[in-house]
């Protein structure tokens, strides 16, 4: 019961913590009508960036995890009081506005919600033995007893002579187990328990994401602002009901996927680990991108940056989830960089080269420690 109910305050601590960031970064940028969905979803994002820097820098150091673990409280600590002062007026506002926006959603978005629910409870309950699960699941245990990052081999608990360049920058199992000691709770719990259960939640926010630039709807400059005002409310309502129905369909196909091939079976059977995230997280929202990009969303050119930045933020985080940003990483250059050329938009290939950094960065490191050009040394 006591090891239950702490997992359930870490998992609250950590979604009020990424609620808290992406609020500040949404109001540093200048909106104040901002979703609070899409904040947490900027946030987690943000954080999981945020953790491969620090994380990174922690484990070339050969510092312990409770170092970790303490850095990463107190930036913790930092981002939700900075929410709570800087952004408190702003969810007081949207939770005000609630009403108009439940009328616009209907009837469709208590599917959603169930469906959601549903995603998370079987996220929850699932059963994994496998060797993916041992490992994975294991490299959190053995970081947490041993009280180091990445230096003992989980498998067979062996002290190793070099870090493996494969797991050497895929730190999303390190956060595991900074969970796990921050909450006092087992590594187990905090992989298969807590992170399951946001991942879920996070995994539907991205697919909501995504509706929401597939069917936005622009403004008409002919019309008259009454006819705007009038039109809009129209628009909203449509495409908010849009986004449920694509939400919806995208959950069913989760909940009822059978086969290895498609999302829901990384997203129920893989949540201890990153390609999951990959999967279910960094692609959608990738996609996102492109879309945004394609139909010039948002219309005001300053703005048209933030997407930009997301981008990089979420390649940055995809790169401590797992080796497989790569997938998504190419997806979007390659659908990005011949539109830029094609269309001579040549702030936008900087914009595009400039995102991609993380992915870079780690390609070429990857590359130089699998070759042996230099390696991460497990003890001095």
């Amino acid at each position: 019961m006591r090891i239950a109910l702490l997992a359930a305050i870490a998992a609250i601590v950590l979604c009020f913590l990424f609620l808290c960031t992406g609020s500040m970064i949404q109001k540093m940028r200048g909106k104040k009508d901002f979703s609070l969905s899409g904040a947490l979803l900027l946030g987690y994002v943000v954080y999981f960036s945020l953790f491969e820097v620090i994380c990174l820098a922690c484990e070339v150091t050969l510092a312990p995890l409770s170092r970790l673990s303490v850095i990463m409280m107190t930036v913790g600590t930092a981002l939700m009081l900075g929410g709570v002062v800087y952004c408190w007026r702003n969810w007081l506002f949207r939770v005000s506005s609630l009403k108009s926006r439940l009328r616009a959603h209907g009837w469709l978005l208590a599917v959603v919600i169930v469906l959601t629910l549903a995603v998370c409870f079987f996220a929850l309950i699932y059963t994994d033995d496998s060797a993916d699960s041992d490992f994975y699941v294991g490299m959190a245990s053995t970081a947490l007893y041993t009280n180091t990052i990445g230096r003992f081999d989980p498998t067979n608990g062996r002290l190793l002579k070099a870090i493996n360049p494969r797991y050497a920058y895929a730190l999303y199992p390190i956060h595991n187990a900074a969970v796990a000691d921050l909450f006092h709770i087992p590594a187990i719990v905090a992989a298969r328990s807590v992170m399951s259960v946001i991942n879920a939640l996070v995994s539907c926010l991205a697919y909501y994401k995504l509706g929401r630039i597939l069917f936005v709807q622009k403004a008409d400059s002919n019309l008259t602002l009454e006819e705007t005002g009038r039109t809009g409310d129209q628009v909203y309502v449509l495409q908010t009901r849009k986004t449920d129905v694509f939400t919806i369909l995208l959950l069913l196909l989760n909940l009822f996927s059978a086969t290895i091939y498609m999302p829901g079976a990384f997203l129920f059977t893989r949540t201890f680990e990153g390609k999951h995230l990959i999967v279910n997280v960094v692609v959608p929202l990738a996609a996102a991108v492109c879309v945004a990009v394609y139909r010039g969303i948002p219309e005001d050119a300053g703005e048209q940056r933030y997407v930009f930045e997301n981008l990089f933020f979420l390649l940055l985080a995809g790169v401590c989830f797992s080796a497989s940003v790569s997938v998504p990483a190419l997806m979007v250059a390659a659908a990005l960089f011949p539109f830029s050329v094609y269309s001579k938009k040549w702030n936008m290939l900087l914009r595009l080269f400039l995102a991609e950094l993380p992915f870079l960065v780690w390609a070429v490191l990857y590359i130089l420690n699998s070759r042996r050009v230099f390696i991460l040394a497990a003890y001095r």
